[in-house]
């Protein structure tokens, strides 16, 4: 899948992992962006649309600042496990810009 808020930076074909889109900045680090944590942008790009610029830049500030960086839906369940890496799930980004959107997802209230 191709994600426009990462066309400026080379994409690196990984037949090891398909699902998961690999990038090379010009200063040779690289990084993966998983499709949780996409989603997860999306999110806010939709309900936060006016602080979406603000995210973007602190995704590429953490791609600038480690070698090697996974942006992960989720720490505990990972599509990639990568020795030497850095993980960084959406709320990671987020929430030091003090930038939030409320899930209000629940169960239902029906019951049997």
């Amino acid at each position: 899948m191709k994600y426009p808020e990462f066309e400026q930076f080379e994409e690196v074909l990984d037949d090891e992992n398909p699902l998961c889109n690999k990038y090379k900045t010009k200063d040779g680090h690289i990084f993966y962006v998983e499709p949780g944590f996409y989603y997860g942008m999306l999110g806010f790009k939709d309900k936060r649309e006016d602080d979406y610029p603000k995210i973007l830049e602190a995704i590429y500030k953490v791609v600038e600042e480690n070698e090697h960086v996974v942006f992960t839906g989720n720490y505990e369940t990972p599509f990639l496990d990568k020795e030497g890496y850095i993980y960084r799930e959406i709320s990671d980004i987020s929430d030091p810009l003090c930038i939030f959107v409320e899930d209000k997802s629940r169960g239902s209230d029906y019951g049997d």
